[in-house]
């Protein structure tokens, strides 16, 4: 990102600001630790000394309330820390005592640190918030309002005296506590939601700033009715923002942003409406305040605190992540560290200069850190997600699960177990269901309160729903749920295409097998077949002939007059021989062409079948063109199926078409027998065990060219193959 010349004025400012607050800070340090005074109540005006505490170095001198000090002016000039003759009146009587004169630091040391405490609470917080979301308004006004709050009570409570503070640092004071009332209320305008329109915002601003300044200088005024007043418009500042706080938690924020606030809204109103009944309200009516000072203070930094906590636990303000790995980091180097430091600490102490034992516990500690650190890593994230996220989920480390389980999903249960169980482990929500289908549909599970659906698609087409349980705390779906389980959902959807697709495979591959084994099984039967036919005509033949030739041997009968039967024979073996080869392959497709072997064949099928067909072939000059591969595919194809027809058709009438169309060749057979349903796929043909028809549609496939099969069970069946020349 390219920074502006106004982003670089505006980050200025605000580190001046923030550098301006530190150097409050370390002046109010300085002053108290540079600045004498005695550690008893007097009042400044008359001299009197109002109390005494028991164990104060002004009590072991011998000071006693009640007693009047007659030199204040020398006093307040004193300002070397040490011990000074001070005239003191005590009834009637003058005397003087010397009292030791320590730093305002130590005598209000339990106040000063406390107003550190919560300034620096303030700082650090506002600080962080501004660094890692600096172009978000609301935390520019978190840090200015936080830095407001812990700048005034630093100047505020750290003097338990007022008249031990000076008078600039009374008005900071005063100037911090009400620019603070205002942004409280701005910053309630716009965070967590943006409440009313730009101009009513406006609107209702143009009377905040304003009243703060009427009420800044009342307060400056000094006089009892000022004060009141200031204080009563401050409090109607605090009411106002915390109705805003409620207002915008209870109706206008999402539910996942009313789960980020549930500690700020918790935490600012409890800690804030007891300051302002307890502390404001009887100062307002001039009555003793019910509160010390100090725990005004304790309830003041409880606000901050629990911003942290939501920051932490709840992901106000999106840098949860940050926070997150940052603290698992530093345990973890505490823990190397510890564990480095022991061992050391013991071989120093008991053999500092074993250079060999030190060498070996080094290496030691080093491997253990090495083999042990996933491990730690690992079960030190998990305690410190349990501490962040308060038993909800922590949403990157739920996508970075889910995504890796999902890349390694290459079966259905596998998939399903990640969708229902490790998904609904991870976010906290009730089991859910996954339906994968042709047409899954959608449907209402009363089991789930608020049920997500989402379709997962493959190939354009819906084959699964993932129904997603709801939340384990009954609260509705805030964004962030959604958006984490649209993601995971598009992640699913090609986790189910991998999951189809590895299915496709399976099946085709299942079904190469099935193919190979009848192939397999084919060859088998057509060698016993061939073995057969051999075995029951040919060598039959033979040994006859055999024996034949042995009688005339042994008969010694003429050879002349045996001749003719021998021959006989012989011409008979040779046309079965002749027979079988035409099987094996037909020798009319490699002299006469296809389409006179088409004829032969159909002729010897209807004589066979008593099936009437009928021929339109093209010229046999064309078809003697094809190549030899396309010419024997097409005749084993119609091989193929006028078998089929005859032994399942039961058809009256079968016609038989080829013919060239320019250049494309068209074949097509017909029968009127009783019909099928076709399947939809070769692999249902496959799977339905139409075999015939799965090698016809190889034997097309491999000569690059279409096929089709109309057929319905009663109306016949119709095959059309087409084919053209490859070099059109």
């Amino acid at each position: 990102m390219t920074m502006r010349p106004l982003d670089g004025i505006t980050r200025l400012v605000f580190f001046l600001i923030a550098v301006g607050v530190l150097v409050l800070a370390g002046t109010v340090i300085y002053h108290q630790s540079t600045t004498p005074a005695i550690d008893a109540v007097i009042d400044w005006q008359t001299g009197v000394v109002l109390s005494v505490p028991q164990d104060s170095f002004a009590n072991y001198a011998g000071l006693l309330p009640g007693d009047v000090i007659l030199d204040l002016d020398s006093i307040r000039r004193h300002s070397t820390l040490d011990n000074r003759i001070v005239q003191i009146k005590r009834g009637n009587q003058t005397q003087n005592l010397e009292l030791p004169f320590r730093s305002l630091a130590q005598l209000n040391l339990p106040d000063l640190a406390s107003a550190l405490i919560v300034m620096l609470a303030c700082f650090g917080i506002g600080a962080y918030v501004l660094w890692r979301r600096f172009y978000q308004i609301e935390a520019r006004l978190f840090f200015v309002l936080l830095l407001c709050v812990g700048a005034g009570w630093l100047l505020f409570s750290a003097y338990p005296q007022p008249t031990e503070r000076p008078y600039w640092m009374a008005v900071l004071s005063s100037i911090g506590f009400h620019f603070a009332g205002a942004l409280v209320v701005h910053y309630y305008l716009i965070f967590p939601v943006a409440l009313g329109t730009p101009q009513r915002r406006r609107l209702i601003l143009s009377v905040v700033y304003p009243g703060m300044l009427i009420a800044l200088g009342l307060r400056l005024s000094e006089t009892d009715l000022g004060i009141r007043l200031t204080h009563l418009y401050n409090a109607l500042e605090l009411c106002s923002a915390l109705a805003l706080l409620v207002y915008a938690y209870a109706y206008r924020a999402t539910p996942d942003g009313r789960r980020r606030l549930r500690l700020v809204v918790i935490g600012t109103t409890i800690f804030g409406l007891p300051p302002i009944l307890l502390y404001m309200v009887p100062i307002i009516v001039g009555a003793t305040t019910r509160m010390p000072i100090w725990m005004v203070g304790l309830f003041l930094i409880a606000s901050p605190i629990s911003y942290m906590l939501a920051i932490i636990r709840d992901n106000l303000f999106n840098i949860d992540r940050i926070l997150n790995r940052t603290l698992v980091y530093l345990i973890l180097s505490l823990g190397i560290l510890l564990l480095y430091l022991g061992p050391f600490l013991a071989i120093y102490n008991f053999a500092p200069n074993d250079w060999l034992a030190q060498a070996m516990i080094a290496a030691s500690l080093t491997l253990l850190v090495g083999f042990a650190f996933d491990w730690s890593r690992a079960l030190v994230q998990r305690w410190v997600d349990r501490v962040f996220y308060n038993g909800w989920y922590d949403y990157p480390g739920v996508i970075e699960k889910i995504t890796a389980a999902l890349a390694r999903t290459l079966d259905r249960a596998q998939l399903v177990d990640v969708l229902t169980r490790q998904v609904s482990t991870l976010m906290q929500l009730h089991p859910g269901e996954l339906r994968i289908d042709e047409n899954p549909g959608f449907s209402e599970n009363p089991g789930f309160l608020h049920q997500l659906q989402f379709p997962l698609s493959f190939q354009n087409q819906v084959r699964a729903v993932w129904t997603v349980g709801a939340r384990r705390d009954d609260e509705d779906w805030s964004a962030t749920d959604r958006r984490i389980l649209q993601t995971l959902a598009r992640q699913a959807e090609v986790a189910l295409g991998n999951v189809l697709l590895v299915e496709m495979l399976r099946r085709q591959l299942d079904e190469i097998r099935a193919m190979q084994h009848e192939l397999l099984r084919s060859r088998e039967d057509e060698r016993a077949r061939l073995a057969r036919d051999l075995h029951d005509g040919p060598i039959q033949d033979l040994v006859g002939l055999n024996m034949q030739l042995g009688l005339l041997l042994v008969q010694g009968t003429s050879i002349a007059e045996s001749l003719p039967a021998v021959r006989g024979d012989v011409r008979a073996l040779l046309s079965e021989l002749r027979d079988v080869c035409a099987e094996l392959r037909p020798p009319m497709l490699d002299t006469i062409g296809l389409g006179a072997a088409l004829r032969v064949l159909a002729d010897d099928w209807s004589n066979q079948s008593g099936i009437p067909i009928t021929l339109d072939l093209s010229a046999n000059a064309q078809l003697r063109t094809l190549p030899p591969e396309v010419a024997v595919n097409l005749y084993r194809l119609v091989q193929e199926a006028l078998s089929n027809i005859a032994r399942h058709a039961q058809a009256h009438q079968v016609a038989l078409c080829l013919a060239w169309q320019d250049t494309r060749l068209t074949l097509t057979l017909q029968d009127d027998g009783s019909g099928f349903t076709v399947p939809t796929t070769f692999h249902d043909l496959v799977a339905q065990g139409h075999f015939g028809m799965a090698g016809m549609q190889e034997r097309v496939t491999l000569i690059g060219g279409k096929w089709s099969v109309d057929s319905a069970p009663g109306k016949g069946t119709t095959i059309h193959v087409s084919w053209r020349l490859a070099n059109s």
